[in-house]
Parts: structure tokens; sequence; C-alpha cells
């Protein structure tokens, strides 16, 4: 994609999102009625359905015209259809004749029906162009395709045109979901992270034009970028005038009242409409109503008015100037005043009091800031907290900064806090929220340890407590020892009253327990344990990454798939970066251990390209590691190789979120043909991890070494360290060790089975080839099963295959996946088409697309169907 400010998105070839409604105009064009009306909102799309409705017509022989009516040629006779305008001093019946005439003549020779006159915008149609047309319409002469504006079906010249053809009609509505990230995908020519959509959904709503435009408005204020070759967007606190020109276009001209009532939705939203009729006239708003520029919405708890999209405040609120904001929010409150039914109400009026310049009571801003806080408003809790004066408000906009992931601007916020204040309560507070913050915001852990250290003797022992959940955090990280869970433990018997403390404290207990061997309690102590708001988004996303994570190390990888994608979408919603990636990191897991290892791929660079070099440490770290070890799962040498530099740059010495890179490096031996140097550091990481207590780590060292160098030595010590855990997958772990000491083919057949079973394709795969490898001299029947199975098991792995075992010769011909979708696509379906109809996700569409293409030695789709006439694409795998 061209990311220039001039030219900043490409056209698209084909329509996007609107397989149903062409399909419908289809079908209402094929029948017998005069011709198709299609209706919605401005920069829905109308016009694109009509350009490829028209474009099939014609591309199948039938004949067709295009109208485009404008509304400057509105007033001058037939200025919409020049080419048919009779002679002068001639009237209508001549111009018909003529008409009549040139569309005979003008179809295809051959073709069957009428010509079919599409006609864009029909609204704007002169009084004698519709006129014409609904004489052609009567007669049978033509048949429409026509666009109109949903405000202006009932004008004059629709209802003359509606009435002499009976047209069908078709709402064309916004994008859907699906159809909406569709076509942003499309528009930027590669994947996009969810972070991204759901922010250009929310922004957009599925209005093509607005969010076409706010994709050239992302480049050009270099908020959209490609990264990790994913593309993420990072809204930024400017527009480009197109965009905000296009709303505008969208709103139309209102009057002063109309426009005053618009700012005070758009400041306000959601309002209740009594607080809207004490501002506005009733009637006002109501002819806002009927334009679509508000709407009515029910939330369970009353009727509520809210903008009709939300480019039409952040358009008002951009060209708002200073005075008129300032005067708006104090309309508002004096309207909301005696009308604030709820926490929220009480909290926003606060807000526009404090940023209105109004007199308020400093306790009613802490209790309204807190309140933010607690449920989840950071941003706006941080508005509120800048009014707050004095080391109290640093206290309070400190914690906003933090729960907000701005490390750098909350550290001398809370340092002001800590020394300013004289409530020892908070001090001790600020010493602990500043320490976490040192320690996971801007990796001083040194700094951090001795910033507690000095509390601890300047406050008194009575609030040491509000502490432990600091040096708990620091002591998992960091000190990475068994003594950890102790620290943790106590911090549990003494748990801090400050939200962000207790939120950082959620993930501890069970983090440690996952790693000392306890997955299948630290899954129980999580179940249920993550609150629905959250003031600190990116621990949240801690604890719903350990809860996935625990399941995993249970072996309860189908339900850990589940929740790893529910969790996501929830953190998407929540818009944290950091959480974002912390659980895009975890889906990637759950699809690698699964076998798809490409997709486990695409899921970690994701995971990247949502964070920076300002996301907390270890997420970061443990991200990169992920990195390492999907990239050495693939052989890419170079990215393995960057990943695990970038961890050594990142991390404090022998730091827990380290495992990963430590057994990616191992792996990344044996992906090289080294594996004699990958067993000699796996087999030191694994008494390493052991010694420390680390059993999770120490199992997942000794499963790959027994896998790249079995032995009964390693499979005994993989049994020793399983009966450490209560966690099933690692007693298969051990069984898989025996098995591959023994060398037992059937055994590494049944095994085979057993993995897959449990959805561990990847090592069913393995232990498939174990047992093919363990059979010198198999019998045919035998032999042709294991390599049909082989065959299959890499195809549903996306064809992956374990770097330190030999490959067989590559298949050259198709698996019967691979047939079935490139028969659906050689017939013109999408992918995403193709995906709903096999059910199939669109990333395993695409992979077994671009394995066939190899197979059958094309570069493009559009070859499919030649390509398949061979007979050897026809034949499934011996």
């Amino acid at each position: 994609m061209r990311t220039t400010d001039r030219e900043p998105t490409p056209p698209i070839h084909g329509l996007v999102g609107r397989v149903h409604e062409l399909a419908s105009v289809r079908r209402m064009l094929s029948g017998a009625g005069a011709g198709v009306l299609l209706t919605g909102d401005p920069g829905v799309g109308k016009s694109r359905l009509l350009g490829a409705a028209l474009d099939e017509l014609d591309g199948r022989g039938a004949g067709v015209l295009r109208i485009t009516a404008t509304p400057s040629w509105q007033d001058v006779p037939f200025g919409s259809v020049p080419g048919f305008a009779p002679l002068a001093g001639a009237g209508l019946a001549e111009a018909f004749q003529l008409a009549r005439q040139r569309l005979t003549r003008s179809g295809p020779p051959g073709s069957a029906g009428p010509v079919v006159l599409g006609v864009d915008d029909v609204n704007w149609l002169d009084d004698a162009s519709a006129a014409l047309l609904e004489r052609l319409l009567t007669d049978g002469v033509v048949r429409v395709l026509a666009t109109v504006r949903s405000n202006a079906v009932n004008t004059p010249v629709v209802a003359l045109v509606r009435r002499a053809g009976g047209l069908d009609r078709i709402d064309v509505p916004p994008l859907d979901r699906a159809g909406h990230d569709e076509l942003v995908t499309a528009v930027l020519g590669g994947p996009v992270s969810g972070l991204a959509l759901n922010a250009l959904w929310r922004t957009t709503l599925g209005n093509p034009l607005f969010t076409r435009e706010t994709l050239r408005a992302a480049i050009a204020e270099r908020s959209l970028r490609s990264q990790e070759g994913v593309w993420k967007w990072r809204p930024g606190r400017r527009r480009t005038p197109r965009l905000y020109d296009a709303v505008e276009l969208t709103v139309g001209v209102l009057s002063d009242e109309e426009a005053a009532a618009l700012a005070y939705v758009a400041y306000a939203e959601p309002l209740r409409p009594a607080v809207l009729d004490r501002l506005v006239a009733p009637a006002v708003a109501e002819r806002l109503e009927e334009r679509g520029l508000i709407r009515l919405v029910d939330d369970g708890r009353g009727v509520l008015v809210r903008l009709g999209h939300p480019l039409f405040g952040e358009a008002i609120r951009a060209r708002t100037r200073p005075l008129r904001r300032r005067r708006l929010l104090r309309e508002l409150v004096g309207a909301m005043q005696d009308d604030m039914a709820s926490v929220q109400d009480r909290i926003r009026v606060m807000s526009w009091r404090c940023e209105a310049e109004l007199p308020v009571d400093l306790p009613d801003v802490l209790a309204a800031a807190e309140a933010a806080l607690d449920r989840g408003g950071a941003a706006l809790a941080e508005r509120l907290a800048r009014s707050i004066p004095g080391p109290l408000g640093a206290w309070y906009l400190g914690r906003a900064q933090v729960a907000l992931g701005r490390s750098q601007e909350a550290d001398p916020l809370l340092a002001t806090a800590y020394e300013r204040l004289r409530d020892p309560v908070i001090q001790a507070r600020a010493a602990a929220l500043r320490a976490l913050n040192l320690f996971w915001g801007l990796r001083q852990p040194d700094v951090a340890l001795s910033l507690l250290e000095k509390a601890r003797r300047r406050l008194p022992a009575e609030v040491h407590g509000e502490m432990l959940v600091a040096e708990a955090g620091i002591a998992v990280f960091y000190e990475s020892d068994i003594n950890a869970a102790a620290v943790v433990v106590a911090a549990l018997q003494r748990p801090p009253q400050e939200p962000l403390l207790a939120l950082a404290l959620t993930p501890l207990l069970p983090f440690v327990l996952a790693y000392a061997g306890a997955p299948k309690q630290a899954a129980a102590e999580l179940a249920g344990a993550v609150s629905p708001r959250s003031a600190w988004p990116t621990m949240r996303a801690a604890a719903q990454a350990c809860h996935i994570h625990a399941l995993v190390m249970c072996g309860q990888l189908a339900d850990a798939a589940v929740l790893a994608d529910r969790y996501y979408q929830d953190a998407v919603a929540h818009g944290s970066p950091d959480g974002v990636g912390l659980i895009a990191m975890m889906v990637g897991i759950c699809h690698g251990d699964r076998g798809r290892v490409a997709e486990a791929g695409r899921w970690t660079n994701e995971a990247l390209a949502v964070t920076d070099a300002l996301t907390l440490f270890p997420i970061r770290a443990n991200i990169l590691g992920m990195q390492a070890w999907w990239a050495a799962h693939q052989g890419q040498v170079d990215r393995a190789t960057r990943a695990l530099q970038a961890v050594d740059e990142l991390l404090p010495a022998d730091s827990r979120s380290g495992d990963y890179a430590r057994l990616a490096k191992a792996l990344l031996l044996a992906s090289t043909s080294q594996p004699t140097d990958a067993v000699k550091v796996l087999r030191e990481l694994a008494e390493q991890f052991t010694t420390s207590g680390v059993v999770a780590s120490a199992m997942e060292a000794l499963h790959l070494w027994s896998r790249i160098e079995p032995s009964v030595e390693v499979a005994a010590e993989t049994r020793r360290v399983a009966d450490m855990s209560d966690s099933p997958l690692f007693s298969w772990f051990a069984d898989y060790a025996d098995a591959l000491a023994a060398g037992d083919p059937d055994q590494l057949e049944e095994l085979s089975l057993s993995w897959e079973h449990r959805d561990y394709t990847a090592l069913a795969l393995e232990a498939a080839v174990r047992a093919r490898q363990a059979r010198p001299d198999p019998d045919q029947r035998t032999g042709g099963r294991l390599t049909r199975r082989i065959a299959e098991l890499r195809d549903r792995c996306d064809g992956h295959w374990p770097r330190w075992l030999d490959e067989p010769a590559p298949v050259t011909v198709l698996t019967r996946r691979e047939q079935e979708i490139c028969a659906l696509a050689a017939a013109g379906l999408s992918n995403i088409e193709i995906s709903a109809q096999l059910v199939l996700s669109v990333r395993t569409v695409e992979n077994h697309l671009q394995r066939a293409y190899e197979k059958l030695g094309i570069r493009q789709r559009g070859q499919l169907a030649d390509a398949l006439q061979h007979p050897e694409a026809n034949q499934p795998p011996d």
C-alpha cells in the first residue's frame, strides 16, 4: 500500500461487503418488476453498489445506460439526460420518441429485455427528465436501477418515478462488522490489528465513505502504519480537513438552532430527552431526528438521545472554539443540575463544571475522580484530577496516568504525592504504586527496590502492608525464585484497599502457582476473579492471560482457545494496547499448540505491533520471546535471532519473563541442524528451572529435549518432574517421552491418535512421523496408512514440519480440503464466502490456497480453473 499523503488509499477492484445486497439486486432485476430503488444514508455505498450491479449486467451483454443527476442541473430541462433532449420548441412527446428510438437501438444484438437505466441520485433529476423517465417506465422501454438518500425518498421527483414503475426497494445499510473489517483490510492491503479494527468501527460504524476518509486522515497524520506486517492505529488528536468536510457534507446545512442542538448532544451524549428539551425547542430536535442526525436509543434504563453517527460529534468538537465550548458546558450543567439520576451523571456534570471553570467543592471533585477511576473511566478521572490542586492532585493524576499506561508521566506525579502528602497511608500507597511503575513501566528494578526500602524506614510499621503488593510484583518477575510465593501470600493476607494495587495483586498468586506446577489450582483461583470493570485494563488483561495459560498448562486447550477469543474481544473493547498485545500473544499460543504455527506467528506479530518500547516490560519481553519461539518453529532464523536479541536488551538478568526466550534459543539451535547444542542448553535449563521450583518451565525444557533427542534418561526426568505437578498435560508429556525413548511404533501411533483427540495436532503429526520411522520395513497397508495420516495432519498444521525430523518428499497433489477450496475459488467465491460455507477462518482459506498455488505452479486466482483441469490436481494423496 502507498502511504503518502497524496494517495494513501489504493482503489479496490470489486465490491466489498455487499454480497447479499448485490444478490438481491440481481434477483429483482431478473424478475417481472420495473426496477429497483436503492435507498440509504449518505456514504453507505449506494453508488458503488449501483455501479457494481450495472457492471455485472454489462458483462453479461445486457443493455445498460448510466445517468448521474446533480443539483446544479436540476433547473435545466433535460439537463440530466442531454442525449435525449428534443430540438428547440419540441415537447415531451418528441423527447419520448427520440429516447425510445435510441434506447431500442442501444441494446446489444440479441439481448433480451429492455435497457437497464442506472440513475445515481434520482432525486436530483430535473422535472423534464423525471417526466421522460416516468413515460419510459410506463411503456416498458427501460427498467431502472436508481439510488436515493433515505431522507429524499418522498420528494416529488422520486415519488413520480416510483409510482410509474412500482420499483422494488432495497435499503442499503452501513456495512456490518464483518463487511467493515473486510473493507479496511482490502483498502490497507494486509492484516489489521483487532484494536485498530475496533477503533475504526467505533469511529465509522460501517459507513464506507467515513471509513475511507478516516483511513486517509489516519495515514496523513501518521497514526496508522504497518509494523511486523500488521496495520496498527493509535487515534491522534487531529483529523485532516477532508474528513470533516465529508462529515459536514453528509450533515448538510443546519439552522442556528439545529447546530446548537447538535452541539449539546455532541458534548453530552447520551442525554435524556427531557434535558435536551430544556436546552432547545422540541421541534428542533424532531427535525434532527428526521434527518438522522440524532437518534433515540433504549439502554434498558430509559430512552436516551445520541448522535446519529460518532463522527458528527468529532467534527463538531474539533471546530468548536474554546469560549463557545465553555458556554456549552455551562449550559449543560444548568440543564442537568437537577436531573442527575446516576453516579455516571454526577461524574460527568462535575467534569463539565471543572472544564467550564464553574465553582466546585474539593470533596465533590475528589469523590467524582475516585468514582470515575473505580468504574474504569481513567480518561475521565484524569480530566477531573487536573482540577485538584497541590500534591493531592498529583496523587489522583498519577494514578490515572498509571491506569492509562503512561509510565513516564506518572512517575514525577507519584513522587510528588509521596514526598509532599502527610497521610502515611497515602504515602505508602504512592510509594507502592510508584515502585511498580518504576519496575514494570520504566524498567528500573533497583530504583524501585531502593524506594521501597527507604519508605519502610520512613513510614510507620502499621502502613507497611500497603507496600507488600509492590514487593510481591517485583519478587515474582525479577527475583524469580521459589521464595516469591511467600511474599505474594503475605500480600494476600493484607490485601490493599487502593484499587490499582488490588488489581496488580490479582494475577500474582495464580502466576506463581501455574509456574510452580499447580496450573489446575491457578485456573480455579482465576475463574470468576476478573472484575467486569477495571480501572487498569493492562492488569485486567494480565489476569486473563494467566487464566488462559493455566488452562493451556492443564491440557484444556479447547477451553483455553474459547476463553482466549472472548478475552481478546474484551481487551479490544477496553482499548488498552498492552492488554490487547498480551491476550493476542495468548491467542497465538492456543493456535500454535494446536499445530497452526503460522497463525500463531501472525497473532504474535499483532501483539508486537500494538505494543511498543513503552509497554510494561514483562509483557513486551514475553511477546518477543514468543515471537522467537514461533519463528524458530518456522525456520525463520533472522526473525528469531532479532527477537532474542531484543529480549536480552530489555530484561534484567535472570528475569522470569525470559523463560520462553531461553527455550526459543534451544529450539532455534535444533531447527538449524544443531541438536547437540540444543540438548546441552535444554539440559542446563531443565536443571536450573527445577532447582528454582519453576516446574512449568522445567517441563517445557524436558518436553522439547525428549522430542529432539529421546532417551531413557530424559524420559525418567520428565516423569519425575511431571509428578511434582497437578497438570494432566505434564503427565501426557511424560507418557510421550517414555514412548519416544522406547521407540515402540504401536505406542507412538496410539499416542498420535490421543494427541489428535486432545487437539494437539502438531504433536499428533510428530508422533505419527516417529511411528513411521520406528517401522523400518512396514507392510504396504501399514505404511500407506501412516503416510496418508502424516499428509493429512501436516495439511491441518498448515504445512508445518518439526525441523529436527527428516522431511519427506513434498506431496505434489492437492489434499481433499485444498481441492474443495480451490473449486469454490475457481467458481468465483471470495475467501470470506468460502470461509462461511466451509466454516473455516479466512486465514485458513488463504493458507490452503497459497499451498495449492505452489503445488499447481500458479500465482493467481484467475489461473485456478485451468490448473484444476489437470488430472493430477484432482487426486488425493496416497
